[in-house]
């Protein structure tokens, strides 16, 4: 069940602000991986891949359907003269031979392939044939001496057959007539675990940016307090310089830091409103967006990962790769069985029952002949056919047999990137938590370091040039641990993918 758009907006748009701007969207990281599940365009496109993958079995089973076929003619032949020179009258005889022939046909048939290779049909026709004969005889070119005119007395006649036809060898069994059906239904499957592969590649693509986001506000706002403390050093040392406590000369290296850090500043606001603009194209690739996203999520250490072998196992039972894999090697299996049973000879038994009909003067008493069963009759009949080199079935028997080799070894290949795939996700995991710890105390060193540094100054024991360094130092360190909190916060997602379990936990 798919989850309503309104409630993946705690607060959507209260309306327009005074600037004419549409207020920002406050939006969760469980939110946006939901929203990129419904509003990527790349997820559409997958999602009508898939469709049409799902519908290949409808069209296989087409092939037990029941088909009825009509035809109707009416036609009309006429001959010009015969003369019959040849035959060794003319010189007494002088014959005008002149014909009319009217074909009228119907035919009602239906037919049905069943699931172990006979077709059973049912057809009805009956038709109308009759010729007009007008023969002239004339001994003198003046004139006629006798004519001679006929025509059919009972046009109408037909016939009525139920027949079935049973392949014996070739063509036996459902394992033959409904491989290809088989086979599409393994594929579409399989493109439902494609589906979920491509899903979870796009949700982590979401993933990637919303937390490319938040570095990038994060560190706007690191910079921001960089520029700041600078700032309040440069007005603190230009009032020392003013009042004879510092040397001017000390003033260039802090202005310099200052002019550095404003730079620093530039570039990080450009880096967010790139992010900013990645993450709501993605979004909401429509248009009707809001002005801007408040993202509400920070990026802090998650619950601790699932062990190692466990994930396995997990993976093991939910990557859809493997899934896709192992439904194509059937598809494979399914089609090798139709290929072998091709390598047979043919030898196919029909089995008919027949109504037929005496010619009549009206179509009425064809139906009654049919329906009182007056000419009753039967066939059956066996014929064998067999190629001598039967190259195309072996042909075709030898790629059937390459394609589920190159499945068996396609799953193997799967299930070890997949086993790989797990052990590296989690050894990031793990490292991207450890260097989240380091951060951490990096962090609150350099924070210890500056305080003290900013204390021996006050007291004449260090310069300008020492905070400087430690203000940088500090800088670096908020950086570091920004990067080591969103580097957490992407393995984990990682992490999740390895498992297979990202679109569920995202739905």
């Amino acid at each position: 069940m798919k989850t309503p758009r309104w409630l993946l907006f705690p607060v959507l748009v209260a309306g327009l602000a005074w600037g004419g701007e549409a207020a920002p969207l406050r939006l969760t990281h469980q939110q946006a991986l939901r929203l990129g599940l419904t509003n990527l365009l790349q997820a559409r496109i997958a999602r009508e891949i898939r469709e049409q993958l799902r519908q290949a079995p409808e069209a296989e089973k087409g092939i037990f359907d029941w088909q009825l076929g009509a035809s109707a003619t009416n036609g009309r032949l006429e001959f010009g003269e015969i003369n019959p020179r040849f035959s060794g009258l003319a010189s007494l005889y002088l014959t005008e031979f002149n014909t009319t022939q009217d074909i009228r046909s119907a035919s009602l048939g239906l037919s049905k392939l069943d699931a172990f290779g006979g077709t059973v049909s049912l057809t009805f026709n009956t038709g109308f044939n009759a010729s007009s004969f007008i023969v002239n005889n004339q001994t003198l070119p003046t004139g006629p001496a006798a004519s001679l005119a006929f025509g059919t007395v009972n046009p109408y006649s037909g016939t009525a057959n139920l027949s079935y036809s049973q392949p014996l060898l070739r063509g036996f069994g459902r394992s033959v007539t409904e491989a290809k059906l088989r086979a599409a239904l393994e594929e579409a499957k399989g493109a439902s675990e494609g589906f979920r592969t491509r899903m979870q590649e796009l949700l982590t693509q979401v993933d990637n940016l919303y937390w490319d986001q938040v570095y990038a506000h994060q560190n706007l706002e690191n910079k921001q307090v960089a520029l700041k403390l600078s700032q309040a050093h440069l007005q603190e040392d230009q009032e020392k310089v003013n009042s004879g406590m510092l040397a001017p000369i000390e003033l260039p290296q802090v202005e310099a830091t200052v002019a550095e850090r404003e730079r620093q500043l530039l570039s990080a606001q450009a880096l967010l409103d790139n992010a900013k603009a990645a993450l709501l194209e993605t979004l909401f690739p429509d248009g009707d967006r809001p002005g801007s996203l408040d993202l509400v999520d920070a990026p802090v250490p998650g619950p601790e990962p699932l062990p190692l072998a466990e994930a396995k196992a997990k993976a093991m039972a939910h990557r859809p790769e493997i899934g896709q894999a192992q439904y194509s090697l059937a598809a494979n299996r399914s089609l090798e069985q139709a290929a072998h049973n091709a390598l047979l000879p043919r030898l196919d038994s029909q089995v008919a029952v027949i109504r037929d009909t005496t010619s009549h003067s009206d179509v009425n008493a064809v139906f009654n002949d049919w329906s009182q069963g007056k000419y009753p009759g039967y066939f059956v009949g066996l014929s064998f056919s067999f190629p001598i080199q039967n190259r195309t079935s072996r042909a075709r028997m030898a790629q059937a047999r390459s394609a589920i080799r190159g499945s068996q070894y396609l799953v193997q290949d799967t299930l070890t990137t997949v086993n790989l795939d797990v052990e590296q996700a989690f050894n990031f995991l793990i490292t991207a938590r450890k260097q989240v710890e380091a951060a951490d105390k990096a962090l609150e060193f350099r924070k210890q370091s500056l305080d003290a540094e900013m204390s021996k100054l006050e007291n004449g024991m260090s310069t300008p040039f020492f905070v400087l360094q430690r203000q940088e130092e500090l800088d670096q360190a908020r950086t570091a641990d920004l990067e080591a909190r969103i580097g957490a916060e992407k393995a984990q997602t990682n992490y999740a993918r390895a498992m297979g379990t990202l679109v569920e936990t995202a739905e």
